[in-house]
């Protein structure tokens, strides 16, 4: 399923900055934070996977318009 590109950019910037507050307060990693990180690694497949989808679609559309 498909999210919003800029909600899974707005999540990520959430996360990460959760991720970052953890660190400073515990000092080193945690099992939350592993966690964070692999929600993290989702939201980025997701992103890429929609960047290639853009980029499918445009490149298709290139080609229908030179033929």
């Amino acid at each position: 399923m498909f999210h919003n590109e800029q909600s899974l950019i707005t999540r990520k910037m959430i996360l990460e900055a959760k991720w970052n507050h953890m660190f400073l307060e515990k000092g080193s990693e945690t099992i939350d934070m592993m966690q964070i990180e692999l929600e993290l690694k989702e939201i980025k497949r997701q992103l890429r996977e929609q960047a290639v989808f853009k980029v499918r679609e445009e490149l298709e559309e290139d080609l229908d318009i030179a033929s």
